[in-house]
């Protein structure tokens, strides 16, 4: 896992995925009326070396199954990687998940319980059980 398309491991990774959730538009051919799209990425930042990475990686093909269904991104990153400050996306412990939207910082679950009950929850919309975690 730690070498797969699924983990982040440089700068230059980081913030190509973090591009990915830059907001697109769609203009109908027919009426030429514009819409926009909010689009989120994930970032679940952890120490290999864990309990939580050791359980999450048998967990991981749930959450592909709803980053999937909601069209949302999710990739794994270490907490060491050189040039990426953990501070300034409010991270003071690990495991933590961070989310972008429009190619900026939207919040942060840090606690592994958080983390865990998004993964085991039924219910197929992240989005909504992102929004509904406060830190």
């Amino acid at each position: 896992i730690q070498k797969s398309k699924f983990t982040i491991s440089s700068k230059q990774d980081f913030d190509t995925f973090i591009k990915k959730s830059a907001k697109t538009s769609f203009k109908n051919k027919e009426t030429w009326e514009e819409k926009f799209y909010n689009h989120r990425v994930i970032v679940i930042f952890w120490d290999e070396k864990s309990e939580f990475f050791k359980d999450f990686i048998l967990k991981l093909p749930v959450l592909v199954t709803k980053w999937f269904s909601q069209n949302v991104w999710i990739k794994l990153a270490a907490s060491n990687i050189e040039w990426i400050n953990l501070k300034d996306y409010k991270i003071d412990k690990l495991p933590s998940l961070v989310v972008f939207e429009n190619e900026a910082y939207l919040k942060t679950i840090w606690e592994e319980e958080k983390i865990q009950k998004l993964v085991k929850s039924l219910n197929l919309d992240i989005n909504k059980l992102i929004d509904d975690f406060d830190n």
